[in-house]
């Protein structure tokens, strides 16, 4: 009980979580380095190597990506209530571990259809980690700090976009692909044991305040913990409840924007802008760079303004940055490229903030798998979107600026719903029967 009895009354200052606290940040850093850098960004170096190694189809492979990550999309929203039955601990414990055995198997596939089973598996315990559990720990000890506090866990996932395929292509060359990726199925036990020894669900198993704040330990304990006493919030009322859909299509429309224009950012500096292969990827590599201070940036934004508003700004300043970056002017383009790549590092992080907010930190399982669900639909019609205004068009400035306008509306839905407290939030489920 050492930092709880060494906290002052005195309220603390934004960045401090104490010691205790970065080590949960810390962790959360790493897993969601994970879950960008295997299950998405990786796949750069992934598809390729493991269709080289043993002959197979680069396009089959891939194609596998898209239903395996709807298929653990939805298989993600049971973990909530995994979790309610389990513990928040125990389940992250299962699925790294899990998502270690399945990392290796995927690694070691003698088939294609090994290969597609494993990674279903992959991106399912990977996702269940490091989103519902990862976010869920990190909910638990900052309330009132979310914004600030996954704005720095966010940055991982910038860090995979910047190294994760140098980390791959730099093991491949020891090990071969499987040999990487058995490797890293190894760090994901190692993790998991770490987890064990050092990381609590709640800051009072830790002996500590939540937020590191006594003010905010004595705010939950006369406000929120009566309403939580009697809450039997369940995926029925999510399910009915409007803030869980306007923050999931929300927050899913900034996705949708997210992949659209990233997953072809490539190419337009090739096609468009006349960059060769190794320039266009050096123009990747910033934007990914720049991400990783964007996503603090947009925390501090977030943890100064709240989350509504720095939804709205976010969404403007993207669609700010899609216009300048295809404007025919270089240093236009620049600048376009800087606003983006910090727009990457924000993005990942309003889903678990707004549900936070919303619904405390008892109801957060099931209202952000239940968001998160909505998000990755949404999310997921990027590519038929941008499939279809670019074959209309013929060019890429008219799907990136749709994109940029799908943003904004994004920003919109979510300021449209005004801040509310957690028990308003409940009187407003309990109207929709």
């Amino acid at each position: 009980m050492s930092e709880m009895k060494t906290t002052s009354a005195k309220k603390t200052s934004g960045y401090n979580f104490g010691l205790k606290g970065w080590r949960i940040i810390g962790f959360e850093i790493v897993m969601l380095f994970f879950m960008t850098g295997i299950t998405v960004d990786g796949l750069n170096t992934i598809v390729p190597k493991m269709a080289a190694y043993h002959n197979w189809s680069s396009d089959v492979l891939l194609s596998i990506s898209t239903p395996a990550s709807i298929v653990a999309l939805f298989a993600c929203v049971m973990w909530a209530a995994f979790i309610e039955k389990g513990g928040l601990k125990r389940v992250t414990l299962i699925t790294m571990v899990l998502a270690g055995i399945s990392l290796i198997a995927y690694g070691n596939s003698v088939n294609v259809v090994m290969y597609a089973i494993s990674l279903v598996c992959v991106v399912t315990f990977i996702n269940a980690f490091a989103c519902n559990c990862g976010f869920a720990i990190v909910a638990n000890w900052f309330p009132t700090k979310s914004g600030i506090a996954n704005g720095i866990a966010t940055i991982g996932m910038n860090l995979a976009s910047a190294i994760i395929n140098w980390v791959l292509t730099g093991l491949s060359n020891v090990f071969e692909i499987t040999g990487a990726l058995t490797v890293l199925g190894i760090v994901l036990f190692v993790l998991a044991g770490l987890v064990a020894l050092f990381v609590k669900g709640t800051p009072e198993e830790d002996g500590c305040y939540p937020d590191n704040d006594p003010a905010v330990a004595e705010m939950l304990k006369n406000e929120e913990m009566p309403a939580e006493i009697g809450s039997q919030f369940s995926y029925k009322d999510a399910i009915k409840n409007k803030y869980v859909w306007m923050y999931g299509i929300g927050n899913g429309f900034f996705g949708l924007a997210t992949v659209g224009i990233m997953s072809q950012l490539l190419s337009f500096f090739q096609e468009v802008r006349g960059y060769d292969a190794s320039s266009a990827l050096t123009m990747l590599t910033i934007a990914a760079v720049i991400g990783i201070a964007g996503a603090w940036i947009w925390g501090a934004v977030d943890q100064k303004l709240g989350p509504q508003k720095t939804c709205l700004i976010f969404g403007i300043w993207y669609l700010a940055g899609i216009i300048l970056l295809i404007s025919p002017l270089k240093i236009g383009m620049y600048v376009g490229l800087i606003m983006l790549g910090a727009s990457i590092g924000g993005n990942g992080q309003f889903g678990p903030v707004l549900a936070a907010q919303a619904f405390g930190r008892k109801d957060f399982s099931v209202s952000f798998s239940c968001m998160n669900m909505i998000s990755g639909i949404v999310r997921s019609c990027s590519y038929a979107v941008l499939a279809v205004l670019h074959s209309m068009s013929n060019g890429y400035s008219a799907p990136y600026t749709v994109f940029g306008i799908i943003a904004v509306v994004g920003g919109c839905m979510i300021f449209a719903m005004k801040e509310k407290k957690k028990e308003d939030v409940d009187e407003d489920t309990v109207a929709a029967y």
